[in-house]
């Protein structure tokens, strides 16, 4: 019998070498990611050690190793103070202003109890306003079915809160409001997802949902806020989300799609000056995105929003994506008029996208594509994946890579890309603004990449320009302006607690 001297001996010559392959291994990894997209040394430590840990338990105690050697060289970005949405004040429900340009009613109903709310909803007719008095409400119904009534642009339907900000609509079943007719405007709620693991909807836009204004709003806990979709060939167009609030108290462990704003088929939707942040899913294919647009629609715009994947400073794993046109995908036989793209003429621009643990811009399937005067921090930067991809990337100030991933094709210019620090991991976006870990980027240095002038999708009826285009920190965009990033400057923009 071999003596325990013996024993150990073996035991340690034996992790020795497998330590040394290890190593070998991470070293030719390592390397591969500097040529190709420059992935820090603690991230290929760590992931090395998970995949060996993984798929190779019987040598589990060298993966440990390898995790510890990540951890200890790590100094990874993360958001080091409590979120409050007021540090931002261009992005969100601005409830002050919330009404100021709301159409006149012909008829308002005033309810103050959860069955008259329901009655409201399903009977309200064109031009009337649903004024929900202060308070809270519990809504256990499976779902809020609204009028079979068509209002008009010129006679929308209002369902809006007294005071915004002050009504509390707490949902304990898996979906909410079910919208399927045109000019309706919901604004001024507080949406509470009270359902376990997680409520799916607060609101289900389908079919003839026309000219849709979402605005004001705070979504708590839903794995997809807000649901678009078309049924039987009619589909939900022109569609506003805006100045809305949306975050999880803790991450969603279910199976579903994880993603506040799921948006699928509808063409012309506007996706702006929201705050979304903390969608993490652990269930499932643990993949989450902050918002996206799919399912073969056109000329979706997503602006002036901001995204925080991830405001802890835990590493919860999984992959978070913070903007996308086409999302995880769909068969083409379910999309839009069984388009071959998931999107075509849609653009994401003057975004702040932060703290996410996968790409901060996915393009997938995306045609005629723009991308452009973002700011990604703490992300791995933008792919552009598939041959039906083709992105104009431009103006974009990142952390990262830019990439083009199974034949998409990515036209870029004028961005300021900087790759993360190799050895540490550390952001280099924070010499360049005040305190970017924590959503202030006000800048403290100049940029120094070239800028290209502002693009404008070709495709838009109507000029951005004579429609009030502005950037992230409500600056109007004029024909001339060319400048790097989310906005050309930060004037009252960021306000750090």
């Amino acid at each position: 019998m071999q003596s325990r001297f013996q024993k150990l001996t073996y035991y340690f010559a034996t992790v020795g070498i497998l330590a040394h392959l290890g190593l070998g291994y991470v070293g030719y990894v390592a390397y591969s990611k500097i040529t190709a997209n420059a992935e820090p040394l603690p991230n290929t430590l760590q992931r090395v050690g998970n995949t060996i840990k993984k798929d190779y338990p019987s040598v589990a105690i060298a993966g440990d190793t390898l995790l510890e050697a990540g951890n200890q060289l790590s100094s990874k970005s993360y958001f080091w103070r409590e979120f409050n949405p007021k540090s931002w004040p261009t992005v969100g429900p601005d409830y002050a202003t919330a009404y100021a340009k709301l159409p006149l009613a012909s008829n308002s109903i005033f309810v103050t109890n959860e069955d008259q709310l329901i009655k409201a909803i399903n009977k309200a007719k064109p031009g009337d306003e649903i004024v929900v008095k202060n308070g809270s409400y519990y809504l256990e119904q499976k779902r809020i079915n609204t009028s079979l009534h068509y209002p008009t642009s010129a006679k929308p339907i209002i369902l809006r809160a007294e005071t915004a900000g002050e009504v509390r609509l707490e949902l304990t079943t898996l979906e909410g409001l079910l919208l399927s007719r045109p000019n309706w405007i919901v604004t001024g709620f507080k949406f509470i997802g009270n359902c376990q693991p997680h409520c799916e909807h607060a609101m289900h836009v389908v079919a003839d949902a026309d000219n849709l204004v979402i605005s004001h709003n705070e979504f708590v806990d839903f794995n997809a806020a807000i649901k678009v979709n078309g049924v039987n060939q009619d589909f939900p167009d022109f569609g506003t989300i805006a100045y809305n609030y949306f975050y999880f108290t803790e991450p969603s462990k279910a199976s579903s799609s994880v993603t506040p704003i799921n948006l699928d088929m509808g063409n012309d939707w506007t996706i702006k000056n929201n705050i979304i942040r903390d969608f993490i899913k652990l269930g499932g294919n643990r993949v989450s995105y902050g918002a996206f647009i799919k399912a073969g629609s056109h000329n979706g715009i997503m602006e002036n929003n901001l995204i925080a994947c991830n405001t802890t400073n835990n590493d919860y794993g999984g992959y978070q994506i913070g903007l996308s046109l086409g999302g995880g995908g769909m068969k083409r036989a379910n999309r839009r008029n069984k388009a071959a793209y998931e999107t075509n003429h849609s653009v994401i621009r003057n975004n702040i996208i932060m703290h996410c643990n996968d790409v901060g811009v996915y393009v997938n399937k995306g045609k005629n594509s723009i991308v452009n005067n973002n700011i990604l921090y703490n992300t791995r930067g933008i792919d552009v994946r598939f041959k039906e991809s083709d992105a104009i990337v431009t103006n974009n100030v990142l952390s990262g890579d830019i990439r083009e991933r199974d034949s998409g094709i990515a036209t870029t210019s004028n961005n300021q890309v900087l790759e993360p620090n190799f050895l540490h991991g550390s952001d280099k976006l924070d010499g360049l603004f005040k305190a970017p870990a924590v959503g202030d980027f006000t800048p403290s240095k100049k940029l120094t990449a070239e800028s290209s002038p502002y693009p404008i999708a070709e495709n838009l009826a109507v000029s951005a320009y004579s429609t009030g285009l502005k950037d992230f920190c409500g600056n109007p965009i004029l024909e001339q302006d060319q400048f790097l990033g989310a906005f050309k400057n930060a004037l009252s923009c960021f306000n750090p607690e």
